[in-house]
């Protein structure tokens, strides 16, 4: 369960190699189904890589408990904070990465890159954070949960996972 700009750097880093070892890759990201059409066609990924969650409650997130998917009995979600949307744990992410690849999807203000951001129709669904999961089979080979925004699992370490079995 990724954001979109996750998405794109997984199909041109990633997923070469898992074509190349027979591993399939699935993204799951919010908004409606023509906002993930309108991404695939801004970007080039492939819409049969791209599940999207068009729920109100965000329901393939919740089902896997990310931050911010959780509601109360009154289907009313329960916002971790503001520490769930923007923590260390994204400055040390973007610091690691460094913003060249965000900057080459995103591009700036003088020089817009391919990615326009698309808003699901639930604000809610805006503070939901995402994961990572490598199965084989039933089994999870790793899993990883976004304490915030940008605080994702390192592609080697997904790539790494993939490629262990």
């Amino acid at each position: 369960m990724f954001c979109w700009e996750r998405a794109l750097q997984l199909q041109r880093d990633v997923l070469p190699a898992l074509n190349q070892n027979g591993i399939g890759l699935v993204v799951v990201g919010i908004g409606s189904v023509e906002s993930g059409r309108t991404f695939c066609q801004q970007t080039g990924f492939s819409a049969d890589r791209l599940f999207v969650d068009d729920s109100k409650e965000t329901a393939a997130y919740q089902s896997v408990g990310t931050r911010n998917s959780v509601r109360d009995e009154n289907d009313k979600q329960i916002f971790e904070g503001v520490g769930s949307m923007w923590s260390r744990a994204t400055n040390d992410g973007i610091k690691e990465r460094g913003r060249d690849d965000l900057n080459s999807v995103t591009g700036n203000l003088f020089n817009p890159g391919p990615y326009k951001p698309l808003m699901p129709s639930s604000m809610e669904a805006t503070f939901v954070q995402g994961a990572s999961f490598v199965f084989e089979g039933r089994e999870a080979l790793i899993e990883h949960y976004d304490e915030s925004s940008g605080a994702h699992l390192s592609i080697d370490d997904l790539l790494g996972a993939a490629l262990s079995k």
